[in-house]
């Protein structure tokens, strides 16, 4: 790899194309570089992992050498640019669409929530909020009132400072409705506590993710290790394209010219010549590269933890694909991938084989869990799925492993609109990419690529070509369009 980036130094391409450089393989450098193609520019893009995908990532399994997600990532609906990307490069294919959302409430009860496709936006939402069978009647119907409400463009500040999403909700919904649908639905949507995240953030979520369409609310789910999907299906098909993908490769420092435009890229002694640089890294490693160029964001960026519970059972304890867990530790459960087997030494001819199920259990904001104490947090959460699944009662748990991101997300805490940088900066020919950059959306997948998009978009400005890179939003009829302010 050394070599083929030695080889570039101080070249440009044989047919005089401009060079592009993008620092990050995450998703908002693949979209980026995917958003180039064919746009009369070559595009190297330089990784300093193995594998590219970013925290869209997988890590293989002690026992089999399959890959596991280390988070379970979904999509929705609403994530227009992101399933444009999976559709653009042939991996729309690994992804499973869910209508219903399944919630688990607090008894244990069931609610098989589908939104319409036969009536217009919102009366699509009625069956999946009256759905919720742990609510009341009353409370069915504050919850749906709530949502109208806070759709309704209106001032979500006290004085300068923007509400928090508890703040906003304890003075408008019932107590009951906020820990048993508010909570768990923002905690997942944004990776932050009701405690901490902005109002105008949840209002995102609520008129993009549920009011906007009858799509919005569906659930695209990967049907593949993330690793397998980004880290090397995608990267296949760039490389394919003509991109020039470098892993294992940590850029150190950006080159500039007397005039202040960005040259090249250093990689230890290596220089990679450019002609622009899309920056698609997360922002304290942007804050190293870059530091003149970024707000202070050691201050103002503050990441929020997920955790993933990972447990394999000698038996399948649970029929849903998926289901969000009310009223408890747990808050999502997934089923894993298709059962492994494996070697038992129960026989020293022929060794049995045992069989594994693999189930997930993914927990945001998870900022103290249970004090960090991880055996207390394995057992709470067996405990939660033996009262709610009578299967998992009488299954041995084989194996487990937590896995938790202490940065998963960028907490979006109210105000942190007003410095979330650009995807331009002062330096002309210089872009920043990433989920913690200006999207408009909060820190998800979709936020990501969205921001590669942007950068490409930029860039391509830079070079006098008109160029839209980001796709628009799903349609939002006359009535939501009026509903919302827009």
């Amino acid at each position: 790899m050394t070599e083929e980036i030695q080889s570039k130094k101080n070249q440009h391409p044989a047919d005089g194309q401009q060079r592009v450089v993008i620092v990050g393989g995450g998703l908002a450098g693949l979209s980026a570089a995917t958003a180039l193609l064919g746009r009369g520019v070559s595009v190297d893009l330089i990784e300093s992992r193995r594998q590219c995908g970013g925290r869209a990532a997988s890590f293989e399994d002690s026992e089999d050498g399959s890959l596991v997600d280390a988070c379970q990532h979904v999509a929705m609906g609403c994530c227009t640019n992101f399933l444009d990307l999976c559709e653009q490069t042939g991996l729309g294919r690994f992804l499973r669409r869910d209508r219903t959302l399944w919630f688990i409430g607090p008894d244990g009860s069931r609610s098989a929530c589908t939104p319409a496709t036969w009536v217009p936006a919102p009366l699509h939402l009625v069956p999946l909020l009256f759905g919720m069978n742990h609510f009341s009647f009353l409370e069915k119907a504050a919850l749906a009132w709530g949502m109208v409400r806070l759709a309704v463009r209106q001032k979500m500040s006290d004085g300068d400072t923007e509400l928090t999403a508890a703040q906003w909700l304890h003075s408008r919904q019932p107590e009951r409705v906020i820990q048993l649908f508010w909570q768990p639905v923002i905690e997942s949507a944004l990776g932050e506590s009701i405690d901490l995240v902005g109002i105008s953030a949840v209002r995102k979520v609520v008129v993009d993710g549920f009011l906007a369409h009858p799509k919005a609310a569906d659930l695209l789910v990967p049907t593949e290790p993330l690793g397998e999907i980004f880290g090397e299906k995608l990267v296949a098909w760039l490389r394919g394209q003509g991109v020039a993908v470098h892993s294992g490769r940590a850029v150190t420092g950006i080159q500039y010219d007397e005039s202040g435009k960005a040259t090249g890229v250093v990689c230890g002694q290596d220089l990679v010549v450019a002609d622009a640089v899309v920056l698609a890294v997360p922002w304290r490693a942007a804050k190293r590269l870059v530091p003149k160029l970024l707000p202070p964001v050691d201050e103002s960026f503050v990441g929020s933890p997920i955790t993933a519970v990972h447990l394999w059972f000698d038996q399948k304890i649970f029929d849903l694909p998926h289901a969000v867990l009310v009223g408890r530790v747990s808050q999502w459960i997934f089923q894993g991938e298709e059962e492994n087997s494996v070697s038992s030494e129960k026989s020293c001819r022929a060794p049995a084989k045992e069989v594994e199920h693999h189930c997930q259990v993914v927990i945001s904001a998870s900022r103290g869990i249970c004090d960090g104490d991880r055996n207390e947090l394995l057992e709470t959460v067996v405990n939660e799925l033996q009262e709610i699944f009578p299967k998992a009662r009488g299954a041995r748990l084989m194996r487990s492993r937590i896995v938790t991101d202490p940065t998963a997300v960028l907490s979006v805490r109210p105000g942190i609109e007003s410095v979330r940088p650009h995807a331009t900066t002062p330096v002309e020919n210089l872009f920043l990419a990433g989920d913690w950059t200006q999207t408009g959306w909060p820190s998800t997948m979709e936020g990501a690529v969205r921001s590669g998009r942007q950068a490409a978009t930029q860039l391509l400005k830079m070079t006098d070509m008109k160029a839209e890179c980001v796709v628009k939003d799903l349609h939002k009829n006359a009535f939501i369009r009026l509903l919302v302010g827009q």
